[in-house]
């Protein structure tokens, strides 16, 4: 039937436009039609023979409207809402674009179910096998920071273990379990050698140590990337604070640096021992070795240490100071014997070259305050074509070494010389040395070549106090107002103070700059595969006990000394020292020095390259008044401490201003 009026045609229009459905329109179409005929009369349709039919869809209309009606779906509500009929009415077909836009919507939302479905499943799979694990999702904002900082600083501490909590788990079990194997191996090698052993031998050898040097940085990167992509892993999926985002970047700066800076350190001090060795000590003469294996046929050893002073005052090199140091092998007892400068007309070895040069020892003017012991090296640097082979050493160093032999009558295994700078350093490394002064020490004094008194320009007080490099070198070197042998026991007490205080973390702290001050000052025969070997025997030595040996006119005048009575008493002190026993006591009860004028020294100030006539005549009158006392000379008394002859504790030192300096200010050492 076509639409009897204008209105309703263009409702039936606006309808069909609208995708409203096949009832919708019908309702549209009969609105002005009385219930009644609604009701009772079907809906037909005109053909062009102008005969009614009753009203259908097409065939496509038809089957698309029976999907619908298969589908179920919710065509009744859809109708409803877009004007069809409604309270109980039954919704009409709809239109075949209505049909496909409904299919499609609930093929979405089976789709959406569907996903919901898995995700929900695979969530309890996961919690099922893994209940520790925690979900990879926040629900809420920040709720897994701190998992995200415990996880990040233990990937610090145990590399790789944060990498297990993400997608990289195969890499953080193969880092994870390097690092394990490393302990294991490293614990094992303490283990087998001994930690002194393990330590020593990594350390005197200068390519495990360049190796260390590289491995070091090489550990470095690598721990540090591992810990950076943990912490970008455990992040993955999760939402922070912007403050917790703050922290987290600044934790990860702060464990970078926490593991660069020690391996870094590490690095550096690797990287300089090498060096050191290389410079310092001779080439290596066969595999690294250890103190039992090295003396295992030797009782003890004999190593000659020299102080020499090479300042720019100075023409050429003086030993200032020269010790023989015979040292237990087995126990680290050891006894430290002071080589008087003034000991004269010094004898060679047997079969040496220069034994058979001076058979009668060194007299190359006959004079006994001239042909001394410290002047041996001066001579032997003049005259090196009279020496023979010196074995690349200094033809000084060999000469004067070669009296030290003979005169002492040890063999000399081995050798080190310090230049005065050098000790300066190494007593500044170790953070001064803790010694109470036993009187006021003057720095300077003493006489030039043309006979004028040098001035006194500063002083070591009195006391107790910790003694810096400047002021413990002139507490060992100063001879204003004193003698060779107050002298030697003064360098004795110093020697022992400081093998006594030496802390290795404070030698450590210092190390590249005392390395550097080494490598500048001091000389060593030690071969490089022998340090082990040496470290051992210095931790000996620390426990061990150091006797003091003084050579003096109560062992033997000095002056004409009797080589044979002196050898045997220094084997005795040796022996003595070696088995911790009481030492012997000199049998020479000097009375052949009150009848003799000879007795000199080369002593002279410790800023003059040579000794002037009258401060020789000085020495001899004061070694003559030590050799007649009662008082073994250069010997500490019982409190360690060492006094010059005549001097009693508590009584005044000539020119001393007191502890101010007579200005007000406070003296030279830190007081304790």
């Amino acid at each position: 039937m076509a639409p009897r009026t204008r209105r309703e045609a263009r409702m039936l229009r606006a309808a069909a436009a609208s995708g409203a459905s096949a009832a919708g329109v019908a309702a549209a179409a009969s609105s002005n039609t009385p219930r009644d005929e609604r009701s009772d009369r079907p809906q037909t349709s005109e053909d062009s023979a102008g005969h009614t039919t009753p009203r259908t869809f097409t065939d496509q209309g038809t089957a698309a409207s029976a999907r619908d009606a298969a589908d179920g779906g919710s065509a009744a509500t859809d109708g409803g809402s877009a004007g069809g009929p409604t309270d109980g009415e039954d919704a009409g077909p709809t239109t075949r674009r209505d049909a496909r836009e409904r299919r499609a919507a609930e093929e979405r939302a089976r789709g959406r179910s569907r996903k919901r479905d898995r995700q929900r499943n695979e969530e309890q799979r996961a919690d099922a096998h893994e209940p520790a694990r925690a979900r990879r999702h926040s629900s809420r904002l920040g709720e897994t920071f701190p998992s995200l900082v415990g996880w990040t600083s233990l990937s610090t501490l145990l590399p790789g273990v944060g990498l297990l909590r993400t997608r990289f788990r195969p890499v953080g079990l193969v880092v994870f379990g390097l690092f394990v194997l490393t302990l294991l191996t490293g614990a094992v090698y303490l283990l087998v050698k001994g930690p002194v052993r393990a330590v020593a031998t990594i350390v005197s050898s200068p390519t495990l140590l360049n190796f260390l040097a590289i491995g070091a940085v090489l550990v470095a990167v690598i721990w540090i990337l591992v810990m950076v992509v943990s912490h970008l892993g455990l992040r993955r999926g999760h939402r922070y604070r912007p403050w917790q985002n703050k922290m987290a970047g600044l934790l990860v700066v702060s464990l970078a640096l926490i593991i660069g800076i020690p391996l870094g350190v590490g690095s550096v001090f690797a990287r300089v021992q090498s060096s050191t060795v290389s410079s310092l000590f001779g080439d290596s003469t066969g595999e690294s070795q250890n103190a039992e294996d090295l003396w295992a046929d030797k009782p003890y050893i004999n190593i000659f240490l020299m102080g020499r002073d090479n300042g720019d005052d100075r023409e050429g090199t003086r030993p200032d100071t020269m010790l023989v140091a015979s040292i237990d092998t087995k126990t680290g007892n050891a006894a430290l014997i002071s080589v008087p400068r003034n000991l004269a007309f010094p004898v060679f070895p047997e079969g040496s070259e220069l034994a058979e040069e001076w058979p009668d020892g060194f007299r190359p003017s006959g004079d006994s305050s001239e042909d001394l012991i410290n002047a041996v090296w001066q001579w032997g640097e003049q005259n090196e074509d009279e020496i023979g082979n010196t074995h690349g050493l200094e033809p000084g160093m060999w000469a004067t070494m070669q009296a030290v032999e003979g005169s002492l009558g040890l063999d000399l295994d081995y050798w080190a010389s310090v230049d005065m700078a050098g000790f300066e350093d190494v007593v500044d490394a170790i953070g001064g040395v803790k010694i109470d002064v036993e009187r006021p020490i003057p720095m300077g004094g003493g006489k030039s070549m043309s006979g004028v008194k040098n001035e006194v320009y500063g002083w070591v007080d009195p006391g107790p106090q910790t003694l810096k490099g400047k002021d413990a070198l002139w507490y060992v070197r100063s001879r204003e107002g004193s003698d060779n042998y107050d002298r030697m026991c003064r360098q004795q007490r110093m020697l022992k103070t400081t093998l006594e205080q030496i802390d290795p973390q404070e030698i450590a702290s210092a190390y590249p700059k005392l390395a550097n001050s080494a490598t500048r000052n001091i000389a060593t025969s030690i071969p490089q595969n022998e340090i082990p070997a040496f470290i051992e025997l210095a931790l000996m030595m620390q426990k061990g006990d150091v006797t003091s040996v003084q050579i003096n006119n109560d062992v033997t005048p000095t002056y004409n000394p009797d080589f044979d009575v002196l050898h045997e008493w220094i084997l005795g002190e040796v022996k003595g020292a070696s088995d911790g026993e009481e030492t012997p006591k000199p049998t020479n009860d000097g009375s052949e020095s009150q009848d003799s004028s000879a007795d000199t020294s080369t002593e002279t100030s410790d800023d003059e390259p040579a000794d002037s006539s009258d401060e020789a005549a000085e020495d001899q009158t004061e070694d003559e008044e030590d050799a007649s006392a009662s008082e073994k000379p250069g010997e500490p008394n019982a409190e360690g401490k060492c006094y010059p002859k005549g001097y009693e504790p508590g009584d005044d030192f000539p020119g001393y201003p007191g502890p101010d300096g007579g200005t007000g200010e406070q003296g030279t050492g830190e007081q304790e």
